[in-house]
């Protein structure tokens, strides 16, 4: 499970808010290595600009640290629901790369163990030729 953070900046985050964001960001566990799930940690921070454009208003900034690596997804929308779900779409597309980068794929690792066991021609010593 990873461990969330919600805070709000000029802003009331009541229960309902507060639960669909566990909910979104609790779902990116699926996209992380099986060995890290467990040291996954994030913060929320959902903040309400009045100085910024209108249609900005809203903002979500999620930091997610895993085995040392950042991830970090900031949106502002006309919705706090909108910009949590773009946060989300954005985090997935990280960690999924992430994940790609971390795990080796069983077909790839048992092709470099196979390659590794192999020994070429080269490594062979030549035959002696035979007396006659």
């Amino acid at each position: 499970m990873i461990k969330l953070d919600v805070s709000g900046r000029n802003y009331e985050v009541d229960k309902r808010l507060k639960d669909y964001l566990e909910d979104k960001i609790g779902g990116l566990e699926r996209y992380l290595p099986r060995q890290l799930k467990d040291s996954a940690e994030a913060v929320a921070v959902l903040s309400d600009d009045k100085s910024g454009r209108e249609d900005n208003r809203f903002v979500c900034e999620v930091i997610m640290k895993v085995s040392g690596e950042k991830f970090v997804a900031k949106e502002g929308t006309v919705n706090m629901y909108a910009a949590i779900d773009i946060v989300d779409a954005k985090l997935k597309a990280q960690l999924a790369t992430f994940k790609d980068k971390y795990t080796l794929e069983p077909r790839r690792a048992k092709m470099l163990g196979r390659l590794v066991g192999r020994t070429s021609e080269a490594d062979e010593p030549l035959a002696e030729p035979a007396a006659e």
